[in-house]
């Protein structure tokens, strides 16, 4: 079974990048594979903002993302980086998402059978 590393790009809302993420690694897990982390780089580390209210006709990535983290223990990383630019401190952001680098990226990369980007 493969071990795999997953990459977000996209914002939590009315986009189907998060959804898409989220349903491959249910199905991965489903499928015996591990998923070691879902990275947020770009604009996707909006979705850990803890005041994020969406409205329920509209796509909810974040959601999406706490129920695979409660569910299976997928480490949700945000890069620090692009947090920052877009004005995200960890006082701003939900507990269950951990901000990190790019440097932890490349070290889960090197574990991982396979990474996988969603833009």
């Amino acid at each position: 079974m493969a071990n795999y590393l997953l990459m977000l790009h996209g914002t939590p809302w009315s986009n189907q990048t998060v959804l898409s993420a989220c349903q491959f690694a249910q199905a991965a897990l489903e499928s015996g594979h591990t998923i070691s982390a879902i990275f947020l780089y770009q604009d996707a580390v909006l979705n850990a903002i803890n005041t994020l209210d969406i409205p329920s006709d509209e796509l909810n990535g974040q959601s999406h993302l706490l129920q695979l983290k409660n569910e299976h223990d997928i480490k949700l990383m945000l890069c620090v980086t692009a947090a920052e630019k877009r004005g995200l401190t960890d006082k701003n952001i939900h507990s269950e998402f951990t901000i990190s680098g790019l440097a932890e990226f490349a070290e889960l990369t090197t574990q991982a059978d396979k990474v996988i980007q969603f833009k």
